[in-house]
């Protein structure tokens, strides 16, 4: 793809920076220099870059360099190396960022995060970006041109540099400045023959994502489902669309937010049915629980619910989190479960008319929670928890916990469990809606499971 001069990768040393390397090496650059915070990472990837373009382009080299992007210091020494080592810089590719550890809506919002986001993410990319500009407008053009050609920069925005993400506005915010940044340095390079440009992806198959995977019950599945072409993008094909950016293939674009995210930026599939107008509302969440092999409460299911319907011309969206066929409820070999993922209610009676044949349906205001949370306690029943208003924690005997917002839901069968209120952190009131209703007996590995409420009994005494 007519990749012939010298290259820097920032961020080199894993997920979609060393792709970026290794496409460099292979696609016939003169040399490459990978840089990241993390140096022996660096120097492994560089390592496979000489090794994968040693058969095909023998004069190639890469070489490892630490950087923190962060520094305006360690950045200028980086430039250095590149002039050290090459004379010029005709690719920059810029992947060095960081991903969110605690999500949060704005009033929970950590401050101390957020300026880590914008040091990282835009502050690092604004130096490298800058570095790079000031080295290429010094360097001669390409020869053999018809207009100045003298490199290419391509930083990595996301598609939160177009749409936001619930309880994520570090994120959002630092990809929003990415974008903007990349428009008004490709600005002011259009003249001198720099062109900048943005990739866009969402979801992509990176350790960062994978490990946010392996602490996230049900996120690849929840992935998966946002995402039109079912799946997270392959870090070599991000790699594919910058080299196409910083190919002459690519001579007349500039500016330019390439979105490479599967058509996840096209609809909202996966939470409400296509094309619903519901710009703004934030996911509901689906927790559903029951026992594992010891009697254990767990959590079974966290997602957005099996089945969305449009109702009214638009005007409506169904969310049918769960359906029951009968009453009491069959929980036992999780009959229920499978019926109400294999079936999308119409005739059978679903969350939000279950409610005339509840035993109980209660909305509680509850203070805060700080330092204390209600006791671990089992009703044997199926019960509905809803929020309405507030952030709540809800824990089961195995440890397991999920933070739920308004709009997210639980459906806890028969399990132990206990609610903390966490609104302002422990400092404000909340507000939930229970229904609970009839369910048979549970049995685990034969043996029957029994109820407790402690000083809750009273709670549930009907005259």
């Amino acid at each position: 793809m007519d990749i012939t001069g010298f290259a820097l990768v920032v961020g080199g040393g894993s997920g979609i920076g060393r792709e970026c390397a290794l496409a460099f090496a292979e696609e016939g650059a003169s040399g490459l220099i990978v840089a990241d915070l993390d140096l022996p990472s660096a120097t492994k990837v560089a390592a496979e870059a000489n090794a994968l373009a040693a058969a095909k382009h023998p004069g190639f080299r890469a070489t490892p360099f630490k950087v923190d992007v962060t520094s305006e210091d360690s950045v200028n020494r980086l430039m250095a190396c590149v002039r050290a080592t090459s004379g010029r810089l005709d690719y920059c590719v810029n992947c060095a960022g960081i991903g969110v550890e605690r999500a949060a809506p704005i009033a929970e919002a950590s401050l101390a995060e957020f300026n880590r986001f914008l040091d990282v993410n835009v502050s690092g990319t604004f130096l490298v970006t800058r570095a790079a500009s000031s080295m290429m407008a010094a360097q001669e053009p390409i020869k053999d041109s018809p207009s100045p050609v003298r490199g290419a920069i391509v930083n990595m925005g996301s598609a939160a540099s177009f749409v936001s993400t619930p309880q994520m506005v570090q994120y959002t915010a630092s990809k929003h400045a990415i974008l903007g940044l990349t428009k008004n340095a490709a600005l002011d390079n259009a003249a001198l023959g720099i062109r900048v440009n943005c990739i866009c992806a969402s979801w992509v198959d990176t350790p960062m994502v994978r490990k946010a995977i392996d602490q996230v019950p049900d996120l690849e599945e929840l992935i998966q489902s946002a995402v039109p072409m079912g799946r997270m993008a392959h870090a070599k094909e991000i790699a594919d669309s910058v080299m196409f950016l910083c190919s002459e293939r690519s001579s007349y674009i500039t500016g330019c937010g390439l979105v490479v995210d599967g058509g996840t930026t096209l609809t909202t599939k996966g939470y409400i049915t296509d094309g619903f107008p519901a710009a703004g509302l934030p996911r509901t969440q689906r927790h559903i629980t029951g026992h594992d092999t010891e009697g254990k409460s767990v959590f079974l299911v966290t997602d957005c619910g099996s089945h969305h319907r449009n109702m009214g011309d638009n005007q409506a969206v169904a969310n049918i989190l769960y359906s029951t066929k009968e009453t009491p409820i069959e929980c036992n070999g999780d009959a229920d479960i499978k019926f109400a993922e294999e079936t999308e209610a119409s005739q059978t009676r679903s969350i939000s008319m279950n409610c005339i044949w509840s035993n109980i349906s209660s909305l509680h205001s509850i203070t805060p929670m700080a330092l204390s949370s209600s006791p671990l306690h089992r009703a044997i029943s199926v019960d509905y928890g809803v929020v309405i208003e507030g952030v709540f924690e809800l824990t089961l005997d195995s440890g397991e916990s999920r933070i739920m917002r308004p709009g997210d839901v639980s459906i806890q069968r028969a399990t132990s469990h206990k609610w903390k209120n966490v609104t302002g952190n422990g400092t404000m009131p909340g507000r939930m809606l229970w229904v609970l209703l009839p369910c048979n007996d549970i049995v685990v590995d034969g043996k029957k499971v029994e109820g407790f409420l402690g000083h809750l009994a009273k709670e549930y005494e009907r005259d």
